[in-house]
């Protein structure tokens, strides 16, 4: 006979295989490709960065072993795998959900993969932008924002337990952070060759604009993060049953982003992502002077 001890190995060893019968391996496998994106993106951030410095610093009279765009071509593919891991991490819930294979393992999983893809990644191509503040501030911001991103997919996960209106966001979505630096990097080599016809015909030197914008615009990310200014979760709000007149404004706003995709091209993207940031805080903000005005005008008719 098998003594108590034994028998209660035995048990937790059959739960222990039927746990792993469930394991959701599809949708692990789609989040950790999430996380490889991530890792390659920091990878070819920092080969990046390698090359700017290596070109800058020889010699202009010896030959040249690297070329000068190997630098902006490898930071663009470090901006395409940034969204490469938002297909990722927008599928793998999908997917999960479709197989019934939902876990607490695969939301913790999630997140980590996120911190990397989203909140380190960011970061590390951030740095290529490096040319105009100290290296100091540069590293500040680099790690502000890998902070913040960390605390707002944290508060995020906490906020996914107590349940809530789902068709908005409180605070800046990592991705949507991560997504608008990533724009910049993949718009560099256009705006530093000059391949696009708009950028031709300024009279601006868009390159050095951009190396001036991306540094205060990553900390400006970081506060929007775990900030507590509401964002539309955009699927479900062309999902959600609403007014034809809200349906209505939220196509013109689809059909804008197209025409400015096609008429700008390469600086399209960057364009619609900050739009996406700005005209949240600013449509909130008009909307509480308005009902601060309509407050301040029912007091006097009130009192009279």
């Amino acid at each position: 006979m098998k003594s108590d001890l034994s028998q209660d190995l035995d048990v937790n060893l059959d739960d222990d295989l039927s746990d792993d019968s469930k394991f959701p391996i599809l949708p692990t496998l789609m989040t950790l490709g999430n996380a490889i994106c991530g890792l390659a993106a920091i990878g070819l951030a920092t080969k990046a960065i390698g090359v700017r410095l290596a070109t800058e610093g020889m010699d202009p009279a010896a030959a040249l072993p690297l070329d000068p765009n190997a630098a902006y071509e490898a930071l663009r593919y470090a901006g395409l795998l940034i969204f490469l891991g938002m297909l990722f991490d927008a599928l793998d819930g999908q997917v999960a959900r479709l197989l019934n294979q939902t876990s607490k393992f695969g939301m913790e999983l999630d997140s980590l993969c996120d911190v990397i893809t989203f909140g380190v990644a960011p970061a590390f191509i951030m740095l290529f932008f490096a040319d105009v503040f100290h290296p100091r501030l540069m590293k500040g911001a680099a790690g502000i924002y890998t902070l913040c991103a960390i605390l707002r997919l944290a508060r995020y996960n906490v906020e996914a337990e107590e349940g809530g209106d789902t068709s908005y966001f409180r605070g800046l979505p990592s991705p949507a952070a991560a997504g608008t630096i990533a724009t910049f990097a993949m718009a560099m080599p256009d705006i530093m060759l000059q391949k696009d016809a708009i950028l031709e015909s300024v009279n601006i030197d868009v390159g050095q604009l951009v190396m001036i914008i991306v540094p205060p615009l990553t900390v400006i990310l970081a506060w929007l993060m775990v900030s507590y200014v509401r964002y539309p979760h955009l699927a479900k709000q062309l999902a959600k049953k609403k007014s034809m007149k809200r349906h209505y404004f939220k196509i013109v706003q689809i059909l804008f982003a197209i025409v400015g995709a096609l008429v700008f091209q390469e600086i399209a993207l960057p364009v619609i992502f900050l739009y996406y940031l700005i005209a949240t805080p600013l449509t909130d903000l008009w909307r509480k002077m308005v009902g601060a005005k309509k407050k301040a005008s029912a007091v006097p008719a009130e009192a009279s």
